[in-house]
């Protein structure tokens, strides 16, 4: 029986078009009728549809050689595995964007559905402009991300490391050098200095098929964090409703980007050890190991042989990892990528189209200043300029960079202790930090803006601490 639509019976062409080369559609329903009518609708216009009757013979299809499906149309509600569940193990991000399509679920699935990635929610019966606007704007918006992944991949490729410094050649040649290998390297520098970028470049120079999956070790509760790594199976512990891909399997056949390393708790550097060594990761309440390839990078901004002296860090492990140490110096020291740095993010935040304009001093200006959060704190500055601009160049002063400095100083350079207390440091450190804020923003706006807070707050703070609303 062919789908119906709103009212309306789709009538399924008797066979695909010969001249169908649109995108291909995976269909994943166990209703034969809701297929035909669905296939007959898509070839109609311009698409490709490919069936499955099932999670297993979905997965099989994603996973086959040859070319993907564009997108996967999926129900929830099928014999055995249900929808929700094949989302849920499907590595993240999702390897194609999935539409929900579902006659029985329930609001709280629909919201699971698209908490586990799904990109739009479609109720049985469908119009078929509601359903096709559906799959469009999937598709789109699976284009425009592609397209932001190559720009970034673009820009993090050894050729794109911005920096004329001589520190900044020796990188490039020696990432060309050892991104083709399967060695574990170890990324230090100081927080800022753009140790993922780095490690960016070095997958993209390995040619590893897989993607970079990256895991900040600082960002995830150590109670999450064994999950998170190694994945779990269903019923491993209370709320692991379905078996879930860590992201060390998510990166097999690429590269497993460990940032902050030191912030690891030691009970999980001894099973990342075991990954190491053995080239197997066992997810939680599993009772197998699994095969993986993966090439680890790992990146901190701590002093590691410190660590290991005072028993926060596994010596086993730091020589493991610390076959290649790659070692990024601060911004500070190479002060001749500082220009291109600033000409980069100009491009990057402005457009290609603005051009960025130097008083006279600001060179001299941007090569004394420490930079003490390195790139990071650069990118930032040239981001607060640009939102500052209006219309026109980016103009950059040396006065515009004494007002940034001036919100990025730590404190005073000599506190004197005993005479104030703790409250009374914080509130005059705030008072600095709040003016100098209004001096570059121009008004309470502007300088809400520039603190990103909001601005009934800082109203509030202006009263509390005594400063003046002019």
């Amino acid at each position: 029986m062919p789908l119906r639509y709103a009212g309306s019976v789709h009538a399924p062409l008797a066979a695909p078009s010969p001249q169908v080369s649109g995108p291909r559609i995976l269909l994943v329903d166990d209703d034969p009728g809701v297929l035909k009518g669905l296939r007959g609708l898509l070839s109609d216009e311009g698409f490709s549809p490919v069936e499955a009757r099932s999670t297993a013979e979905a997965l099989r299809l994603l996973d086959a050689p040859g070319q993907p499906p564009a997108l996967m149309l999926l129900d929830l509600r099928m014999p055995g595995e249900t929808g929700l569940e094949l989302l849920a193990r499907l590595p993240r991000p999702l390897p194609v964007p999935v539409v929900v399509l579902s006659g029985e679920a329930s609001p709280a699935e629909a919201v699971q559905a698209l908490k586990l990635g799904a990109t739009d929610f479609v109720e049985k019966p469908p119009s078929p402009e509601r359903l096709l606007t559906a799959l469009r704007n999937a598709l789109a918006l699976s284009e425009l991300r592609e397209e932001q992944q190559r720009l970034r991949e673009e820009l993090a490729r050894p050729g794109h490391l911005v920096g004329d410094s001589p520190a900044m050649e020796s990188l490039r040649t020696l990432i060309a050098r050892v991104g083709p290998s399967d060695t574990a390297i170890l990324i230090t520098g100081e927080t800022g200095t753009g140790k993922e970028r780095v490690a960016r470049a070095l997958h993209l120079a390995s040619g590893r098929k897989g993607r970079l999956v990256a895991v900040n070790c600082a960002a995830i509760p150590s109670t999450l964090l064994e999950s998170e790594l190694f994945g779990h199976e269903r019923g491993a512990f209370s709320g692991a409703t379905a078996r879930r891909l860590g992201r060390i399997e998510q990166a097999h056949g690429g590269t497993l980007f460990l940032d902050e390393l030191g912030d690891m708790p030691l009970e999980l550097q001894a099973k990342l050890l075991r990954v190491l060594e053995t080239k197997e990761v066992e997810r939680l309440g599993g009772g197998m190991p699994v095969a993986v390839n993966v090439r680890i990078l790992a990146a901190t901004h701590r002093d590691l042989t410190l660590a290991v002296r005072e028993g926060r860090f596994r010596q086993d492990l730091y020589f493991r990892l610390n076959v290649l140490p790659l070692a990024l110096p601060p911004l500070r020291e190479r002060p001749e990528d500082i220009l291109p740095l600033a000409r980069a993010f100009a491009a990057e935040l402005a457009g290609p189209n603005v051009l960025l304009v130097l008083a006279p001093g600001a060179e001299d200006a941007l090569r004394a200043w420490p930079w003490p959060g390195n790139v990071r704190e650069l990118r930032n500055f040239i981001e607060r300029q640009n939102l500052l601009r209006g219309g026109g160049p980016l103009t950059l002063t040396p006065e515009s960079l004494t007002g940034a400095a001036a919100l990025t100083a730590a404190a005073p350079a000599r506190l004197v202790l005993g005479q104030k207390s703790y409250r009374e440091h914080v509130d005059d450190f705030e008072r600095t930090l709040i003016k100098a804020a209004l001096e570059e923003g121009g008004s309470i706006a502007g300088a809400a803006r520039l603190l990103q807070v909001d601005r009934g707050n800082l109203h509030r703070r202006l009263k509390a601490l005594g400063i003046p609303a002019t």
